[in-house]
């Protein structure tokens, strides 16, 4: 079974920021709206050179429409699999794939192939339909992706919430 596809995903180009801090069991909580941040501000700088002034405010919005629903999702799983602790999401689902109710309710092997899914941007209804098609215990896919909760993880992050920042 492949090593976590996304562990390649997780250097962040800004590196730990000032508003990150370590915990007294040194695990490192990142400011997901201060990476956001950050990951706004590259993209304007990269699309101002490219056309060789300053886009402003335009560029802002295009990353708000293209990548921030991406961008959580990425985050969220990096959170999941305990790759870096999001402050936004917390401590309840950090690792929640090694988590022990979480691996009674279905194998590692179908974890793993539904984290997979999730990363490479599948919803739940794929899941559920792979599940069919695979002929898996079908309880045991609905009740991992309840536990996961995605849908209501995004919900409460919407495009709203970073505009706050702008």
């Amino acid at each position: 079974m492949n090593q976590h596809r996304y562990q390649d995903r997780f250097e962040l180009p800004e590196g730990r920021l000032a508003i990150d801090y370590e915990t007294e069991n040194g695990i490192v909580v990142y400011s997901l709206t201060a990476h956001a941040l950050q990951a706004i501000n590259r993209h304007q700088w990269i699309e101002s050179e490219k056309r060789g002034y300053d886009c402003g405010n335009d560029t802002i919005e295009e990353w708000l429409q293209r990548y921030w629903k991406g961008w959580v999702r990425s985050k969220l799983l990096e959170h999941f699999l305990g790759k870096r602790f999001w402050g936004a999401f917390g401590s309840d689902t950090f690792n929640l794939f090694r988590h022990q109710s979480f691996n009674a309710i279905a194998d590692e092997e179908t974890s793993q192939i539904i984290a997979d899914k999730l990363a490479d941007g599948g919803e739940n209804l794929d899941i559920i339909n792979w599940a069919i098609q695979e002929k898996r215990d079908i309880d045991g896919v609905i009740a991992l992706l309840e536990r996961i909760d995605i849908n209501a993880q995004r919900q409460r992050l919407l495009t709203n919430h970073i505009r706050l920042f702008l």
